[in-house]
């Protein structure tokens, strides 16, 4: 039988792993696509959809790479609806545009390992963990030998 705390603790954790990283991915493709929608409507740039890299990245840092990779598919199908021809369907024209749309996921896809990787690096976690021993802050800040 659980106690109240262990279904309060279950509850956190769910909240922590799925719904926080879901809603910050959201809430960043919303904005980027809300800005990327601003700036061609009026301008007709190329090659917009590069720009998606930035959410893909910062959620890759902040949550991992499947929160990422969730975005990077979100962004390509937000994209191929909303910035190519034909406008407002998922169905895009140009071979040289579904290239694009396919190497832009693949990049993305890539990329969010790589930078998962870097914010998870193992590294990292064992030099933090070094520097919070005693001995290892004062070996730190002890002056060097021959002064």
């Amino acid at each position: 039988m659980r106690t109240d705390w262990q279904v309060a603790s279950t509850d956190q954790t769910i909240l922590k792993r799925w719904v926080t990283p879901i809603t910050a991915s959201l809430l960043l493709l919303a904005a980027t696509t809300t800005l990327l929608w601003i700036y061609d409507t009026p301008l007709q740039h190329d090659h917009l959809i590069f720009i998606y890299f930035l959410p893909t990245a910062l959620i890759a840092i902040r949550y991992g790479s499947l929160s990422a990779m969730l975005v990077t598919i979100a962004s390509t199908f937000a994209a191929a609806y909303l910035f190519y021809p034909p406008r407002f369907s998922l169905m895009v024209t140009s071979p040289l545009d579904v290239l694009e749309l396919v190497f832009f996921s693949l990049l993305a896809l890539l990329a969010s390992k790589v930078v998962s990787g870097f914010a998870n690096d193992s590294d990292i976690a064992k030099r933090r963990r070094w520097t919070t021993l005693p001995w290892a802050r004062w070996w730190s800040q002890s002056p060097p030998a021959g002064r």
